[in-house]
C-alpha cells in the first residue's frame, strides 16, 4: 500500500484535564496537522499525539510492519541512535519550519530506564504576536519499534 493509498487515521480522545487530544497513526498526517494549525492561526493551544514506526524502520522493511525485527527497540543502540537523529534532524526541524523560525530546544533532556527511553524538548516561540510554549516528548519502548510523540503547545501570558 503506498502512502497515497493509506487511509489517514486520526481519532480525538479526551485527555486528563478534559482537553481534546488528536491522536495520529502516521507521521505525514501529524505533520500536516501541525502545519495547518500554524497556518490557520490556531497553534498556541494544541495537544496531539502520534504513534508511528519511524521512517528509517519502514525504509528497512520496505513499508511492511510485519518485517520489523523484534530487536528494533529501545534496547538496540543502533535503533536509539537512528531514532534520535530522526527526531533532531527531521521531526523537530520540520516542526520549526511550520512556525517560520528556528526552534533551538535548549531545554531538553533524556530519561532512560529498562522499559523505555523518553526525550523531552521544550522551547518558547512567538508567531503572529502570540507567545507560546512548545513541548514535545518522544518515547520508544523495549518491546517494539513503535514510537510515541506527545506534542503540546500552550499560550504564555
Amino acid at each position: 500500500m503506498t502512502k497515497k493509498e493509506q487511509k489517514v487515521k486520526v481519532t480525538t480522545v479526551t485527555g486528563k484535564n478534559g482537553e481534546k487530544v488528536k491522536v495520529f497513526e502516521d507521521l505525514d498526517s501529524f505533520e500536516n496537522f501541525v502545519k495547518n494549525s500554524a497556518e490557520d492561526d490556531e497553534f498556541e493551544n494544541v495537544h496531539a499525539q502520534l504513534n508511528y514506526y519511524p521512517p528509517f524502520i519502514m525504509h528497512e522493511t520496505h513499508d511492511d510492519p510485519d518485517k520489523i525485527k523484534d530487536t528494533e527497540n529501545s534496547h538496540s543502540k543502533k535503533f536509539v541512535r537512528h531514532l534520535h537523529q530522526h527526531v533532531e534532524k527531521h521531526l523537530l526541524k520540520d516542526i520549526g519550519s511550520y512556525f517560520h523560525q528556528p526552534l533551538k530546544f535548549k531545554d531538553h533532556h533524556k530519561q532512560e530506564d529498562f522499559e523505555h527511553i523518553t526525550w523531552t524538548y521544550n522551547d518558547e516561540a512567538t508567531m503572529n504576536n502570540k507567545h507560546f510554549n512548545l513541548a514535545i516528548e518522544v518515547t520508544c519502548h523495549h518491546d517494539d519499534a513503535m514510537v510515541a510523540v506527545d506534542y503540546h503547545t500552550s499560550p504564555i501570558v
